[in-house]
């Protein structure tokens, strides 16, 4: 839930990547995102140390929706890992940073025309998600004569047991093909000459504690490749499993450990593979949140305590919504801490409310907090992942800035927006 770099220091503050994170919050103002270097590296390495001995053959890919920045993007390659993006612009973020782009895999349900055009010929692999774009695909890669390599996703029919705006894999769900219809797709993918089938993609849905649906996937997807290779005599190089694993916002969460999930999905992959005689094929696993999610906290001030006492206590903070939309989007829960009174017993209960003209403008309720005042700092953990990504300028909000701290040092990875940004674009 927390970072592994935070400690309290003698001040009775919070310290994060060796700073004090009330000097941090008067250099760059606040709203702020924080991300703690060594907490994204750790992520990553847990990840890579345990597949390589598990599962040699395999790649991590980044689920790059969860957070997109080109500083964190160069991270991940040094880390060795691949990317996963869903659009044109997460496209353009990956291939302005030093991301491999053979390893980078392009998703989604209703790519453009022109956002084909872009990976084709950028030579980056496409995972197809309906007959439409496979069609588009083929008109693409024959206009610009060049040959592309493509998976299909798959949607697996599984109900993965996490709230319904993050489930993916179930039979009415907006991605993917369904399994009756992988041979035909292949039927037509292998008539066409600058195609290369390279796999098989699904990924069930997010924030996913239970691992047997995962286990489930496996068995499906591999089933799936025994009837494509006893069909049609085609081998299937790639399951790509996607991300979904989840992670601790609250203190009763209890998310699995990435080494007990990565030990358990490589033995079914080996289990399952010898059971139906299959070559071993190359793993791909998409995370996102479990990488940097629990990386990222977000700093406010309190503006106003609105104490209302036959009610609640309101703790005003200088965001809201517009840079963490997701409590009012699915009823996400987070924890949270005053920065500069770390030690202080919690004595009370507030709604932490934000600054925006909504009243479900709400962060959370009935929240134990030391006596909270105005200018005191607020931290909200676990915020790496999807608070940017799903960040907006209602109200004229200007997104705040996010800084990478790091053995006591910080920088500035994305600037402020200023009230002349907000505008730039209006004529």
């Amino acid at each position: 839930m927390r970072p592994i770099t935070l400690k309290t220091n003698e001040q009775n503050h919070l310290e994060l990547g060796g700073i004090d994170l009330v000097d941090l919050a008067k250099e760059y103002g606040t709203p702020l995102y924080v991300l703690d270097e060594a907490t994204i590296r750790e992520n990553c390495r847990k990840y890579q140390r345990k597949i390589k001995e598990t599962y040699p053959n395999s790649m991590i890919a980044y689920a790059s929706k969860a957070l997109s920045t080109i500083s964190l993007l160069n991270i991940l390659s040094e880390e060795e890992f691949g990317l996963d993006v869903v659009s044109g612009g997460e496209l353009y973020t990956a291939l302005k940073s030093k991301i491999n782009k053979e390893k980078i895999l392009f998703h989604g349900n209703n790519k453009s025309i022109e956002e084909l055009r872009f990976a084709i010929s950028e030579g980056v692999k496409i995972v197809i998600d309906n007959k439409t774009e496979l069609e588009r695909i083929i008109a693409i890669t024959n206009e610009l004569n060049t040959k592309t390599a493509v998976l299909l996703r798959i949607r697996p029919g599984i109900e993965a047991h996490t709230h319904d705006f993050i489930k993916t894999g179930h039979e009415d769900s907006k991605f993917g093909i369904n399994k009756k219809d992988l041979i035909p797709y292949l039927k037509i993918i292998n008539n066409e000459s600058n195609l290369q089938f390279l796999g098989l993609h699904s990924h069930i849905g997010s924030q996913i504690f239970d691992i047997k649906y995962l286990e489930e996937l496996i068995s499906i997807l591999l089933e799936l490749t025994a009837n494509v290779k006893h069909e049609l005599n085609i081998e299937v190089p790639i399951i790509n499993l996607g991300g979904g694993i989840g992670i601790q916002y609250l203190p009763d969460d209890d998310p699995p450990e990435i080494n007990e999930f990565i030990t358990r999905i490589s033995r079914q992959m080996k289990k399952e593979c010898t059971r139906l005689n299959l070559k071993e094929p190359q793993l791909i696993l998409e995370p996102g949140r479990s990488i940097i999610g629990t990386a990222g906290v977000t700093l406010y001030t309190v503006g106003l305590v609105k104490r209302i006492s036959a009610y609640r206590s309101y703790i005003f903070i200088d965001g809201g919504m517009a840079d963490n939309p997701r409590p009012l989007l699915y009823q996400a829960e987070y924890s949270f801490d005053i920065v500069n009174k770390a030690k202080d017993e919690k004595k009370s209960n507030y709604t932490i409310a934000g600054k925006f003209c909504e009243s479900g403008d709400i962060i959370a309720k009935k929240i134990p907090l030391p006596f909270v005042e105005e200018n005191d700092y607020l931290i909200t953990y676990a915020t790496g992942a999807y608070n940017y990504s799903m960040s907006s300028n209602y109200n004229r909000f200007c997104r705040p800035a996010m800084v990478l701290v790091n053995n006591g040092s910080s920088h500035l990875i994305i600037k402020r927006e200023t009230y002349e940004d907000l505008i730039r674009n209006d004529l």
